[in-house]
């Protein structure tokens, strides 16, 4: 899992910053925009931080999302342990 999703404030957090994210992308291509300087290289650099922020933050709102990680409960001896 992610570190400190199991705290109190964790899930409150990853909503703000998904929230703050989502505005701050829009405001920024709006900001492109107006300027007319928004092409496909600054849509693919929005794009790709949506992508940086947004899936870790998801994963602690939705721990679901994330594979279980799954420790094998092999009791056979090993190499190392036979003697």
């Amino acid at each position: 899992m992610l570190p400190h999703d199991d705290k109190p404030w964790a899930k409150t957090l990853a909503r703000t910053v998904i929230c703050v994210t989502i505005v701050a992308l829009v405001c920024l291509s709006l900001f492109l925009e107006s300027r007319n300087m928004f092409h496909i290289p600054e849509m693919v650099g929005v794009f790709l931080l949506f992508l940086t922020i947004v899936p870790p933050n998801l994963a602690v709102l939705y721990p679901w999302i994330l594979p279980t990680h799954h420790e094998s409960n092999n009791n056979r001896p090993t190499k190392s342990t036979v003697r």
